[in-house]
């Protein structure tokens, strides 16, 4: 068993150390290293067993050169040029980029793994690559510090690595290929392209395994799989399978099925045609209804039990994260850790379920996030924030904002519990309407989340200023049209606003904590003016308010976001 994988300037990993279990499950977003973390394993395999070959064929000039490996053998992934390899694409030292190591000189890709047997033996063995040209690369073997090494630890020997990439469909038909050729497409990520070859090796084997994976269908998706057919006449692998609830009860080519039934008999037939110590699993739940996850993985956790099997598989699935223990999955939120309580493991459920690219990376970047319930609320206060010249306008200006559309404070509350699956250091603010006062604080905040409600009903109620309202009806340069509509707009602030709202409109009333100014107020008070505008809008309202005109709560509001979201370098 894999214990311990040590990966250095290989594709996204400049150094990276896992440490896998039996099984293990990586979980995070795309582009996060899942795969790539199966490839340098794939990458490993792939050079010990063209070692392994070479020492047994060629001479021992390939101890002080190592082995020639072309792009075109290259089976464990595709690549254009082998440069891709490489972090960043640097095969060799820049001047100064590390101390004890000259410009040009080149730089060694390095996978070391470090095995467990079951009688508690340790074995620790590393494939270096160096690079040669675009295509073609140098392998050897390697100690944990790095220098050569010739011989395979016994342990070793016998190990077999299998990587099944994501599913990428099949074709309409499929010739033999030796296992040779299999690999090559495996590399490519076209385990689709072998899905007949793998039934038909596990059907020639007549141990037994064919049945079992034809009650595994039959029991997952009622189909009944037909024994494949396969002649030199005819150079192309027939298998069909016959659903039993159809009245025809005729047989239909493999290609006929969905994707979901494709990715199933792939993963099975992997399973049952390469029998293997360590199983590399990317993705085994794409195409997949979630119940058909579950049911798929037990399966999957159950072969590889009764085989003895090591099981490290990606996924982006809820399902079976919910179902692993959270010892047993390794996040990479963030840099690539180790869960260890199941609060870790829900929170990259959450995050799996409901964080975008971006917002990962506004979280990775440090920055923290203002919890509005619409657009209007953060237009309206970024506007409150420039003519104040408040210091929030630093944050506001390029926000890391997530809406919770309307009175839903909790959808904040799972945002932001999803967000701490990248940053435990992560800072948030809720600012709800007033309306929203049925549940208290504590139920609505959470650890590192602030939540803080407007004394009036909604943001838009700070626009009641009627100096402020009628000034904005009128324009910079008054006509005799807007003199008009400023007079009519008067005349229904007149006579549709409390008197003590009109006297005092920075003082606190009752008016204006019960009533929602942008549903009533505001929208009759523009059509009756005659310059009918939505509440998309009303933020322009904000940018033309006078500093005297803005309540006191703005700013102390403005104060909050600055004091906990501002300064996100220096809280993370």
């Amino acid at each position: 068993m894999i214990h311990k994988v040590e990966v250095k300037f290989f594709k996204r990993f400049l150094r990276e150390v896992f440490y896998p279990e039996d099984i293990i499950i990586l979980a995070g977003p795309n582009n996060s290293g899942k795969t790539t973390l199966l490839q340098a394993i794939a990458v490993w395999n792939l050079g010990v067993q063209r070692w392994k070959l070479a020492r047994s064929e060629k001479s021992r000039a390939i101890d002080r050169t190592g082995v020639p490996l072309t792009r075109k053998d290259f089976t464990a992934l595709p690549l254009r040029n082998m440069d891709f390899l490489w972090t960043h694409r640097d095969t060799h030292y820049r001047k100064d980029e590390e101390v004890d190591k000259k410009a040009g000189r080149p730089k060694l890709i390095e996978v070391i793994l470090h095995g467990k047997e079951p009688d508690d033996s340790r074995w620790v063995l590393g494939v270096s690559l160096r690079f040669n040209s675009t295509e073609q690369v140098y392998v050897k073997l390697i100690k944990e510090d790095g220098q050569s090494m010739i011989d395979v630890p016994k342990a070793v020997m016998n190990l077999q690595i299998v990587h099944i990439p994501p599913f990428s469909g099949i074709g309409a038909e499929e010739t033999r290929y030796d296992h040779a050729y299999q690999n090559l497409l495996i590399g490519q990520g076209k385990p689709g392209d072998i899905l007949r070859n793998l039934l038909l090796e596990v059907y020639l084997r007549k141990n037994g395994d064919w049945k079992t994976l034809q009650q595994d269908i039959r029991q997952i998706f009622g189909y009944d799989l037909i024994n494949p057919q396969y002649a030199e006449a005819d150079p192309f692998i027939r298998i069909e399978y016959r659903d039993p609830n159809m009245p025809s009860r005729k047989a239909f080519d493999l290609a006929s099925a969905g994707s979901g039934f494709h990715q199933v008999l792939t993963l099975l037939g992997f399973f049952y045609a390469r029998p293997a110590s360590v199983l590399l699993i990317d993705e085994p739940d794409a195409h997949q209804h979630f119940i058909l996850q579950r049911q798929i993985f037990d399966r999957i956790r159950s072969v590889a039990r009764k085989r003895n099997s090591q099981l490290i598989v990606s996924t982006h699935s809820e399902v079976i994260l919910e179902d692993t223990d959270p010892t047993r999955v390794l996040s990479f939120y963030a840099k690539p850790h180790r869960l260890i309580l199941d609060t870790e493991r829900d929170q990259v459920r959450e995050a799996l379920r409901a964080l975008t690219a971006l917002e990962l990376l506004r979280v990775e970047n440090g920055e923290n996030v203002l919890y509005l319930e619409d657009e209007s609320d953060l237009k309206i206060l970024r506007e409150f924030s420039k003519v104040l010249d408040h210091p929030a306008r630093t944050f506001l200006e390029e926000p890391f904002y997530h809406f919770i559309h309307g009175n839903r404070p909790q959808v904040a509350k799972h945002h932001f519990f999803a967000l701490q699956a990248v940053s435990k250091n992560i800072q948030g603010v809720l600012l709800l309407d007033g309306d929203n006062k049925q549940l208290p604080d504590h139920e609505v905040a959470t650890n590192g989340l602030e939540a803080i409600r407007w004394a009036r009903y909604e943001i838009e109620n700070y626009l009641l200023h009627p100096e402020c309202l009628s000034r904005f009806i009128e324009g910079a340069k008054p006509d005799l049209f807007s003199s008009a509509s400023r007079k009519k707009g008067e005349e229904f602030l007149n006579n549709e606003l409390p008197p003590a709202v009109l006297k005092a409109p920075l003082s606190d009333h009752d008016y204006l904590i019960s009533t929602a100014a942008s549903k009533s107020i505001l929208p009759q008070f523009f059509v009756t003016a005659g310059r009918p505008m939505t509440k998309k809008d009303y933020y322009q309202i904000a940018a033309s308010i006078s500093k005297n005109e803005i309540h006191p709560e703005v700013v102390e509001k403005l104060d909050a976001i600055d004091r906990i979201l501002n300064n996100a370098n220096d809280s993370h």
